[in-house]
């Protein structure tokens, strides 16, 4: 670090400045991740708050922003200034979506744009007066969890309008195949395999699955849970395997985990579709006097603040939420200024571990 002429400049700002300097030219690209607060501290020979000091400076002037568990990256320039994007997800203050689209608001707010947001509420109709109406407006680009993906596309007809109009546009969560988008998503069939893979591992032989039929995300998941199951030979039976659509959502996981034990061997364990079905074969669960995870294990999705909501803290395969949301907010403004075309990015999925499974071996 440069320090000639610097020396009446508090360390703080003097670290500033030369993280800016690097910034200028392009050391530190755009989205790049800077060294961590230790290693700026051992570099420059200063302590850990004088880091933070420079680093909230920095964050404060838009030029960097901090992804927790991850570290600190470069901002995009606000080259968005002035430009539109629509921002439409099937649900907005419901269950994981405040954090997805509070990730995209933070990266396209530091670039300058405006954030028009609108949702579906899984509907196909409302899908397409939600397109209709943004084809109307003045948007450079558009970021939309399709609605209903597992279905064929009623709205196709949108979509090519918006590609004959040039404005790029970003599927989050699934994606229409017969459109070849951009996306970012998760590899929700390795999830699927996963989580029916470790219930395996834990000596469980009887393993029920519910999944939503509607999106492609639970159909994936289920194709994953139903080949980790065919690899170790576990068999599995129909009323085993629940399937429910979006008019179902409140209805259907109770009953199915009630029925569960209404005939037959009962089996000991169940992968569920998102941590908010879990919650309700959890209640179908109490309501027939089984106990979780003593008599049966739980394992979802999204690891959302759900997982921890009640006494029983569900394992659950993660979803990466707001940093999700960033990540498709920084490609859609490089689609919008023409650095990429088409991109994608698939999430890995993660297993975190709570006390909803116990092992019968």
């Amino acid at each position: 670090m440069e320090q000639e002429n610097n020396n009446t400049m508090p360390k703080y700002s003097r670290l500033k400045e030369y993280l800016k300097e690097q910034m200028k030219r392009g050391v530190i690209a755009p989205g790049s991740q800077l060294p961590s607060e230790n290693m700026l501290a051992e570099e420059f020979k200063i302590s850990r708050h004088t880091v933070r000091q420079a680093l909230n400076d920095l964050e404060n002037e838009g030029l960097i922003f901090r992804e927790q568990g991850r570290g600190t990256f470069r901002s995009y320039p606000t080259s968005g200034k002035g430009k539109i994007v629509a921002l439409v997800t099937t649900y907005i203050s419901e269950y994981i979506f405040p954090e997805v689209i509070r990730g995209i608001e933070e990266v396209l707010s530091a670039a300058g744009c405006t954030l028009l947001l609108a949702s579906t509420g899984n509907d196909q109709k409302k899908e397409a007066a939600c397109l209709e109406s943004l084809l109307q407006q003045k948007i450079s680009g558009l970021i939309i969890e399709p609605t209903q993906s597992a279905r064929k596309n009623v709205n196709l007809k949108y979509y090519r309008d918006l590609e004959k109009r040039g404005i790029p546009y970003l599927m989050l969560h699934a994606y229409y195949p017969e459109l070849d988008p951009a996306y970012i998503i998760m590899d929700d069939e390795k999830g699927g395999y996963m989580a029916a893979e470790y219930l395996i591992q834990l000596g469980h032989k009887k393993i029920a699955g519910v999944f939503k039929a509607d999106d492609r995300q639970g159909v994936k998941r289920r194709d994953g849970f139903l080949k980790a199951l065919k690899k170790y030979g576990v068999k599995i039976t129909p009323d085993l395997l629940g399937a429910y659509e979006t008019a179902q959502l409140y209805s259907y996981p109770y009953q199915f985990g009630r029925a569960l034990f209404a005939k037959g061997e009962q089996p000991t364990a169940m992968v569920c579709y998102n941590d908010q079905i879990a919650l309700m074969v959890l209640e179908a669960l109490r309501d027939e006097g089984i106990k979780v995870p003593e008599e049966f294990s739980l394992l979802s999705f999204d690891d959302s603040s759900l997982a921890v909501a009640s006494e029983v803290k569900l394992s659950s395969i993660k979803h990466p939420k707001a940093a999700m949301g960033r990540q498709a907010a920084r490609f859609i403004l490089d689609m919008i200024e023409d650095k990429v075309i088409k991109v994608r990015q698939v999430y890995q999925p993660e297993l975190i571990l709570r006390s909803s499974c116990r092992a019968l071996v």
